[in-house]
């Protein structure tokens, strides 16, 4: 009787261990595995998430999200939710179909949970000896920028703020280097993490102005995911790509291209 008793203990124990595994980790798993999330970035670019893959829609299929309601952002600031339209670029209609005028840069979500948006501010860059010494490293030489500024946020909110870089001599007007580059990299703790580099030698309407479009949390990890945005000459070959921080590194994890 005593032994049986044992077994029923040993039993209840196995289970509720169990229990508890899957509770820290497999239920996390499987919420994740069931996410569907819908990005929308301007009127060029929508992504998809399922089944833990994102993908791109082309654009033909634009209107497949035509009078769906989505939580709207504009320039980082949310709006609400409305019903969005597509004819060439995206309408905003309220609850009524009643025809909303919103302008600014686009953001727009549809998700089985809640993703967060953080705003952020670009500054002039403080330190310019580590901004120079990366330049130094890549073989650059030069005092002329189209685009050199910092943007200070808590990536990986760890309440340290990390500094986010952006450089570049893309689109010269008044003057005219060899090379057009642009580079954006991170910096934390006196270690630089490159997000983005462009060397080339400089030509006719080449290059890409790169800037950060939004910081967002899309898994609710607590950790950031953040959209860089890269504009070539015409507005049709502009780059949006989608980042996480993973093994230590940063990773495009879907772009519109």
């Amino acid at each position: 009787m005593r032994k049986k008793s044992t077994y029923i203990i040993l039993i209840v124990i196995l289970l509720l261990f169990f229990l508890i595994v899957f509770y820290f980790f497999g239920l996390d798993s499987l919420k994740k595995e069931n996410d569907h999330t819908t990005l929308i970035v301007g009127n060029r670019t929508i992504w998809t998430l399922e089944n833990r893959k994102w993908k791109m829609v082309p654009v033909e299929y634009f209107n497949n999200y035509s009078w769906k309601k989505f939580r709207v952002f504009l320039n980082q600031e949310e709006k609400g939710d409305y019903d969005l339209w597509f004819d060439e670029d995206w309408y905003f209609f309220d609850n009524n179909k009643k025809s909303v005028l919103l302008d600014g840069d686009l953001l727009a979500y549809q998700s089985n949970h809640d993703v967060d948006v953080y705003p952020f501010e670009i500054e002039d860059i403080a330190n310019l000896n580590l901004v120079y010494s990366y330049l130094d490293e890549k073989g650059i030489s030069t005092n002329d920028f189209t685009s050199f500024y910092q943007i200070p946020f808590d990536f990986d909110n760890d309440s340290y703020t990390e500094m986010f870089y952006v450089l570049s001599n893309a689109f010269p007007v008044d003057f005219l280097p060899n090379e057009i580059f642009s580079l954006v990299f991170m910096e934390k703790n006196g270690i630089i993490y490159p997000i983005y580099t462009d060397i080339s030698k400089s030509e006719v309407f080449n290059g890409c102005k790169p800037y950060f479009y939004s910081f967002l949390d899309i898994d609710m990890d607590k950790k950031s995911e953040f959209i860089l945005s890269c504009s070539g000459y015409s507005v049709s070959s502009t780059t949006d790509m989608l980042y996480q921080f993973s093994n230590g590194q940063f990773q495009i994890i879907v772009s519109n291209q």
